[in-house]
């Protein structure tokens, strides 16, 4: 901003200093360019005071950032370099690597194939004890149903056997009462 204030200004004071001696259609002398001569020095003088801390200021600003852009793409190109060396490396172990990578692969499937295979077995031979466990209980439970259902069935017709008849119904009071005494 100040910049284009002090050219704006040095353009006024030059085109004021070209009207006047258009204006002024005698012939030069040396006197006359006195008094331009002094303000121009004056004026120059006085920009010079006044610029000269701003512009130092800024000069200043402008080449710390260059040396600090500088630094900067100096520790850039530095990484990049370092970088491309151990994609270099790399490269040139390509081979070695890519059959690392193929053991590697080779090696991991070979163990999740063993760890699934013995998964596998374990759970299979829990299922098995599941299945065994579960016919052992349902087998027990058939056969205490079948042993209620025969007891059941033996007392009935044992009921029926002597509701039938008059005289094996009082031999089976007589016995309970005996046995109850």
């Amino acid at each position: 901003m100040k910049a284009k204030a002090l050219y704006s200004f040095m353009f006024f004071a030059f085109a004021a200093t070209a009207f006047a001696e258009e204006a002024a259609h005698a012939e030069p002398s040396i006197k006359e360019l006195i008094y331009p001569a002094i303000n121009f020095f004056v004026l120059v003088g006085f920009l010079v005071w006044k610029l000269k801390k701003p512009t130092a200021d800024m000069f200043n600003k402008k080449a710390e950032d260059v040396q600090s852009l500088m630094a900067s793409a100096a520790q850039k190109n530095k990484d990049a370099e370092s970088r491309l060396k151990a994609l270099e490396v790399k490269m040139a172990n390509l081979p070695a690597e890519l059959s690392k990578i193929k053991k590697d692969y080779e090696h991991d499937v070979a163990a999740f194939t063993q760890s699934q295979s013995a998964e596998t077995q374990s759970t299979i031979s829990r299922t098995q004890k599941d299945l065994e466990h579960k016919l052992d209980g349902e087998k027990n439970e058939l056969v205490l149903n079948l042993n209620e259902d025969l007891l059941n069935s033996v007392i009935a017709k044992t009921q029926q056997t002597i509701n039938a008849s008059g005289d094996m119904k009082k031999r089976a009071t007589s016995n309970i009462v005996s046995e109850l005494r």
